[in-house]
């Protein structure tokens, strides 16, 4: 037969980017890529940034040709979404070969048979069975028995056939294939300007800060996370699809400096790249003082613009003074780290303790720089006390008040793969919610959240949660989509009140009020700058 066409649908966030990154889903592009150096005919359907309805745009993608195989990336926190979906391409194209990817399908495949319409589900990394796929495709083969894929047994048993993970080498053709001239990113840059008002921020400086933030693009560099933390996933998702331990892999310094010469080349506009590996620098990191050095010479002969900029998240007892220094001359504005708390018992539950002592003196030292550092934080953990909820709200606000970005998030979101997850001693604190899949009559039900063990924390930490959705409902009704830093200032302003009834000060409510304030957008098109869309 002719080469097999391949339709890939992205992860689909309804709203906006809260349950993903609201750009192109790299993964995806990824795979295409991969497919097309083969000689196949493949397209991304991305349902966050299609014209009109995701659904309706779907279907004239499904009826424009005859798909030979149809993919579904999925996520946790979207599934739902990503079902309807996959049901929808399902009674579109009813003789194309199905197939679910991505995070929640490789950690549950039975899920993924017993609520959606799939024929096969792959495990972990999608190159070799996808290509495979195509292969016996195009011979005529019989499809079972593919290495990384799961499929329907007898009696509803769900056959899994591991795959090895990707080799440096292959990781690094698959990153090479990655067709940055075919991604939409203007549409998303001009999409996230009118989503937070870009031209109604208060000031020049703040307006210029978050267009170097939204014209960005991603980069991913490394192939999994093996840190092991608790309450993560991202660790276990190799893990899952091989059987076993894979090793690290990931590109060195000249290959990311080759991949970012094709990212500026492909999209001119961009001001900043984002490493989007979820550790960019290890304690025993040989790669980062090079590529440092290699971008500044970049820049110096031209090949680079001297503005680019970038962002990555780093691990905290990675850095050092040498370190931040040569990252800082590169053009690393934001550095992220995965602070999650500030108790050294709460970090000690994330199998995180390791990282306590180095919080205070590389916060302090990439201030001093002039870098950003972006702290993603977990206000409780299961065996959180009140004592240990203070103090990271008031952590959280005083690292805000000395100029770092803050991600907060109540409590642990029990990811499928994750230790915490699976914990039997857990699961009376983990709620569950219900899902269903409009247009169907498939509903299950899915945990949403593991709550503080401590009856007193629990429901301090619902109080805050409450309060915060009321506030933050009303806030973007009167200004626009926010961003995590307001959103984190939110949280702590809605956490004074409940916390002092229990006889804790956090920080002082007229400082934070104000300091909102001043972040907010201003409403309405007339603060708005020509030719700035304001949504």
């Amino acid at each position: 037969m002719q080469a097999p066409s391949v339709l890939l649908i992205g992860p689909y966030d309804p709203h906006c980017g809260e349950y993903t990154f609201l750009a192109p889903p790299l993964g995806v592009w990824r795979l295409a890529g991969v497919l097309e150096s083969a000689g196949v005919t493949v397209k991304v359907f991305d349902p966050n940034c299609c014209a009109g309805p995701p659904e309706r745009a779907l279907e004239r993608e499904v009826l424009r040709r005859p798909w030979d195989i149809i993919g579904v990336s999925t996520t946790g926190m979207t599934l739902r979404f990503d079902l309807k979906l996959a049901h929808l391409a399902r009674r579109l194209a009813p003789r194309a070969l199905l197939i679910a990817g991505g995070m929640e399908a490789t950690f549950r495949p039975d899920l993924m048979f017993r609520l959606g319409p799939f024929d096969r589900v792959v495990l972990g990394e999608g190159e070799r069975p996808l290509l495979e796929m195509v292969a016996r495709l195009r011979s005529a083969t019989p499809l079972s028995g593919i290495s990384g894929t799961a499929e329907p047994g007898a009696g509803g048993q769900c056959l899994k056939l591991p795959q090895r993970a990707l080799e440096r080498g292959e990781l690094r053709d698959a990153i090479f294939s990655t067709p940055y001239e075919q991604m939409p990113y203007r549409a998303y840059w001009e999409r996230l300007e009118g989503a937070y008002r870009v031209g109604a921020l208060p000031t020049k400086a703040a307006r210029e800060a978050r267009l170097a933030e939204i014209r960005s693009v991603r980069l991913i560099t490394l192939n999994y996370c093996p840190m092991g933390c608790s309450f993560c996933s991202a660790t276990n998702f190799l893990h899952a699809a091989q059987g076993s331990v894979p090793g690290i892999a990931r590109l060195d310094a000249d290959e990311c400096i080759a991949m970012l010469e094709r990212i500026v080349a492909a999209h001119p506009a961009v001001r900043t790249v984002i490493f989007q590996d979820d550790i960019f620098v290890f304690t025993q990191d040989r790669r980062i003082q090079p590529l440092c050095e290699a971008i500044i010479t970049a820049k110096e002969r031209g090949v680079l613009p001297r503005a680019l900029q970038f962002i990555s998240t780093n691990r905290v007892d990675a850095m050092t003074p040498e370190r931040l220094t040569a990252m800082r001359r590169a053009g690393f504005r934001v550095l992220g780290f995965g602070i999650e708390n500030f108790s050294r018992n709460v970090l000690k539950e994330f199998n995180k303790g390791r990282i306590y002592d180095h919080i205070e003196p590389t916060l302090t030292a990439a201030l001093d720089l002039g870098i950003t550092p972006f702290l993603d934080l977990i206000l409780s953990s299961p065996r959180a006390t009140l004592a240990d909820l203070a103090e990271t709200l008031r952590q959280a606000y005083r690292w805000l008040s000395r100029g770092c970005e803050v991600g907060l998030y109540p409590y642990v979101i029990p990811f499928s793969g994750a230790p915490m997850a699976a914990d039997p001693a857990l699961e009376p604190f983990t709620v569950w919610e219900h899902r269903e899949i409009a247009g169907t009559g498939i509903a299950w039900q899915q945990p949403a959240k593991i709550l503080p063990i401590d009856p007193l924390v629990r429901e301090t930490i619902l109080a805050i949660e409450r309060d915060f959705e009321a506030f933050l409902a009303q806030a973007q009704e009167a200004s626009a989509h926010l961003p995590s830093r307001l959103r984190s200032l939110i949280w702590i302003l809605c956490s004074l009140r409940p916390m002092a009834d229990r006889g804790l000060s956090i920080a002082d409510e007229e400082a934070v009020r104000h300091e909102l304030a001043a972040r907010l957008p201003r409403a309405g098109p007339e603060h708005a700058e020509p030719g700035v869309a304001t949504g």
